[in-house]
């Protein structure tokens, strides 16, 4: 017979089986919750409702606030349960009664959950106390905004159910939940976290017996502070505290509070201690207890938030020097800081592989000793204005001198380094060798402004030269020419012999022009067969060389590789630069001058009109 539940497949219920198991274990936990929180509800409620309204201590809102800060919220509805069970049961047992149970386990409630939503919403991984602004705000949402609120309800519970006045629950409450929460809620997370026993592994068996040995003092400091009732000895625990605080951090301070707390409270319930000197009711004394209990988490807590910062930040420090330092140790570029006054106060090792120097050699000296005297302001300008921009980053370029003398290129980008009120403290520099690209760069320079084929000048050098030559003429009446040379016939000459030819009588005329000329002239290519000179002489003086130019080419046998020869002649136009004339006038003087000279018969030379 067919049987319709055959095909099930049984693997759906063993896939839930996890989840089951989660759910199941969310629940004892939960169930364990709210047992610990019945007992601690019990104990305050029963042993500190001193004048009959609410408890004077109470310590289940800082259980219950520590378990939710560490639990999604979507899991906050099974510890809320046990916890709102345990609330009722031990308000019915040993507090108000029965018609106040249900409200006051609700405002309990509504307090641990709005506190821990408040935390979680500022800092959604709040419990680990390492900052300032942690604790501060756990201080403010948690002991004390937060209580200050549910303290009206609770009073109003306490006024309906004993007819106690409403301001007196409302302190009691706000003080018993607030002192209460800050005093064990820190405790109470980190042990939640497990990090008493990863910081014990992390302490290995020296730092746990550290450990021991400062909460061992700590407890016999306590305990003699709280069994005696003659002196008001209640400052001496702090000193230990801080210790501890010092030497084990968070948990040091949440460890010392809890020792110092559970021996106070003890004894103090005893009629010990210094606190029972106090004149007035167990309220009062009780008050002062977590007052006291309060004061003594304000001052380790912040303490221990800070020290962890300051080691975070060393720990940090260290990593950041150590790569520095690695940097570097492998960087080529120079790394130098220097006084405000330029003194050296550091160099990295690389300046042995790009300068030659050991570094001890310059520290304590200043840059101009190496930097070439003509680039010196520039590098003392850049120093300066480093100083008095802080915020911005300067360049600058100079010769500096290496150890054997040898001059090379070198570009550093500077910046100013700073206190903690924003004032210049020296400057750090990063220094780069460029002789290469410099080299490159002149070259590249060298091309653009020099005849490929003659090695000359070409026009665009010629023409910023005769720029400046023409202003000074008109500044200072200095001498100058400008004579344009055109080889004769050359198209004939290419088109008979070929363009090596050409070239070649292109080189030689090049060579005569050279040769000529004197060293401060200016001699250039035009292009093709055009040649220009700008002749730093008078024109009876131009006249006289370029008349030596023309006949020296005239005479000048030119022979290929070949054995072919030619002889070719050269034609020139000569004007003088006249003050108040363009430099574009004075060329075009000479053109025409040239003009004449072709037109004349060539091979010969002719002054402007």
């Amino acid at each position: 017979m067919y049987d319709p539940l055959s095909n099930l497949d049984y693997r759906v219920p063993m896939a839930l089986l996890p989840f089951r198991s989660t759910i199941a274990r969310g629940w004892l936990a939960a169930a364990l919750m709210g047992v610990l929180y019945f007992a601690l509800a019990a104990f305050t409620i029963r042993f500190t409702r001193f004048d009959g309204g609410v408890a004077f201590v109470w310590v289940s809102t800082a259980l219950l606030l520590a378990r939710l800060i560490l639990l999604p919220t979507a899991r906050w509805g099974p510890p809320l349960l046990c916890c709102g069970v345990a609330s009722v049961v031990a308000t019915m047992a040993f507090g108000l009664g029965t018609g106040a149970a249900l409200p006051l386990a609700t405002i309990n409630l509504a307090e641990a959950a709005a506190g821990a939503w408040c935390l979680k919403r500022r800092f959604p991984t709040i419990g680990s106390f390492g900052s300032l602004a942690e604790v501060g705000t756990f201080i403010v949402v948690a002991g004390i905004a937060i209580p200050a609120i549910s303290a009206l309800g609770g009073a109003a519970c306490a006024v309906a159910a004993t007819g106690t006045g409403f301001w007196s629950n409302w302190v009691n409450w706000f003080t018993g939940h607030g002192l209460g929460t800050i005093t064990f809620a820190p405790l109470l997370i980190l042990a939640f976290r497990g990090e008493p026993i990863s910081m014990a592994r992390e302490a290995g068996r020296r730092g746990v017996g550290e450990a021991m040995v400062l909460l061992v003092i700590l407890t016999g400091v306590t305990g003699f502070v709280f069994v005696q009732t003659k002196l008001p000895l209640l400052f001496l625990p702090f000193l230990p505290m801080m210790i501890a605080v010092f030497r084990l951090g968070r948990m040091g301070a949440v460890v010392s509070t809890a020792i110092v707390a559970t021996i106070g409270t003890a004894l103090t319930i005893k009629d010990l201690g210094p606190i029972s000197l106090i004149v007035g009711g167990d309220g009062a004394r009780a008050q002062f207890l977590q007052f006291y209990l309060a004061t003594a988490v304000l001052i380790v807590l912040p303490a221990a938030a800070e020290l962890k910062r300051r080691r975070q930040m060393l720990v940090s420090l260290q990593a950041t020097s150590a790569l520095q330092q690695l940097i570097l140790d492998r960087t080529s570029d120079i790394i130098m800081r220097l006084e405000v006054d330029g003194t050296i106060i550091y160099v990295s090792p690389s300046i042995s592989r790009v300068g030659g120097y050991a570094p001890e050699q310059l520290v304590g000296r200043k840059p101009h000793d190496l930097v070439m005297a003509d680039d010196v302001d520039a590098v003392v300008t850049a120093h300066r204005r480093a100083l008095a921009c802080p915020s911005e980053t300067f360049i600058v370029q100079y010769r500096a001198m290496r150890e054997g003398g040898e001059l090379g290129w070198f570009e550093t980008h500077t910046r100013a380094t700073v206190d903690e009120e924003d004032r210049p403290t020296g400057v750090v520099s990063i220094i780069h060798e460029i002789s290469e690209r410099v080299a490159a760069q002149q070259e590249l320079q060298q091309m653009a402004t020099t005849d490929a084929l003659t090695g000359l000048k070409n026009r665009r050098a010629f023409d910023l030269a005769l720029g400046d030559v023409v202003e000074q003429v008109g500044a200072n009446e200095r001498p100058g020419c400008v004579t344009i040379f055109d080889l004769d016939h050359f198209k004939t000459v290419n088109d008979r012999f070929g363009h090596a030819i050409g070239d070649l009588v292109i080189t030689e005329f090049a060579d005569v022009l050279r040769s000529t000329v004197r060293g401060n002239d200016i001699v250039a290519r035009f292009g093709g067969e055009e040649f220009v000179v700008l002749l730093d002489a008078t024109l009876d003086q131009a006249t006289v060389v370029c008349e030596r130019v023309r006949a020296r080419f005239e005479q000048r046998m030119i022979q290929d590789v070949t054995g072919q020869r030619v002889f070719a002649t050269v034609s020139a136009g000569l004007a003088p630069i006249v003050a108040g004339h363009s430099a574009a006038a004075v060329l075009k003087a000479a053109d025409e001058a040239l003009y004449r000279s072709k037109h004349g018969g060539r091979n010969r030379l002719t002054l402007a009109a």
